[in-house]
């Protein structure tokens, strides 16, 4: 195969991994956490978020969830959507950003790890938020604690 045309179909394979995606895409596993976040009035798209470079984003004055198309070619595509759908948890009832509460545990080099991250990506300020989302991300129970706090916060 000729450069040109190994250039061209490598391009058309990063064109469609950033396409939007239908809801449907999300496993199974997550439909019932989609349908309560869109049941609460949150919109949840596949596409690319509106910040540049990021995997996913929640925007609190839309009530609007984006997770990247390209987190499906990844592998993290779960893990964003859970870390995103927290964030709207936390928007709930007032509509800016307050912890949920979750006292979570997590493996020592894990919890350095989100720690050296919040540290270098994130402002002080959103610190507290951003780990709760980031911990919650990763825990095998995540769907049942999310489903639960949003009954619960989000009238």
């Amino acid at each position: 195969m000729n450069l040109f045309l190994l250039a061209s179909f490598q391009a058309l394979m990063i064109a469609s991994d950033l396409a939007p995606k239908p809801l449907s895409h999300f496993p199974s596993e997550l439909q019932p956490l989609l349908g309560a976040l869109q049941e609460k009035g949150f919109k949840v798209v596949i596409a690319l978020p509106p910040r540049r470079q990021s995997y996913g984003m929640f925007q609190r004055k839309t009530k609007t969830l984006w997770i990247s198309p390209i987190t499906f070619h990844l592998g993290i595509a779960r893990q964003t959507f859970l870390h995103e759908a927290v964030h709207a948890v936390q928007s709930c009832p007032s509509g800016s950003f307050k912890p949920i509460g979750w006292k979570l545990n997590l493996n020592p080099i894990i919890e350095r790890e989100i720690s050296a991250i919040l540290l270098n990506n994130y402002n002080h300020t959103n610190r507290v938020i951003e780990k709760e989302a980031f911990y919650l991300q990763g825990q095998p129970d995540a769907i049942p604690l999310l489903m639960k706090a949003l009954k619960q916060r989000c009238m």
